[in-house]
């Protein structure tokens, strides 16, 4: 059966969730075994709608992902320090960015360090909430 955009993307979010892909071609093997057809066109136009981003661990939603990138975030206000991985900075950043969280003004990354400015007192708070790491 041809499976609308919806469904597709329902059922990609679900396998990225439980980890169990890591190629274009075994998301539509996965699509295909719930009866899903999807070509590899297809499946790569979902991932790019879908915002995923591809790791060693396999497809990642970026929200996931920055969870497991961030290594530590020190508060000392108006900013907050943020450490990720080597290369990885950037990518959090967006995110923090995107999010556009009242208190923060914005972001600066470097290459495994990230300044946040914040616009007032507690807003690390949600800083750390968003990234789901306890200070």
């Amino acid at each position: 059966m041809t499976a609308t955009k919806g469904q597709r993307h329902r059922a990609i979010l679900d396998l990225i969730n439980r980890g169990t892909v890591h190629t274009q071609q075994e998301i539509a093997l996965a699509l295909a075994r719930r009866g899903l057809a999807a070509t590899q066109a297809t499946v790569s136009r979902d991932i790019q709608e879908l915002g995923l981003v591809r790791s060693g661990s396999g497809y990642r939603s970026p929200a996931a992902l920055v969870r497991e990138l961030v290594l530590s975030v020190e508060v000392v206000e108006p900013v907050a320090v943020i450490r990720t991985p080597p290369g990885t900075a950037n990518l959090v950043a967006r995110r923090i960015d995107e999010a556009a969280l009242p208190g923060i003004a914005g972001t600066v990354a470097g290459d495994d360090t990230i300044i946040a400015v914040l616009r007032r007192r507690g807003a690390g708070k949600a800083l750390m909430e968003l990234l789901d790491h306890a200070g």
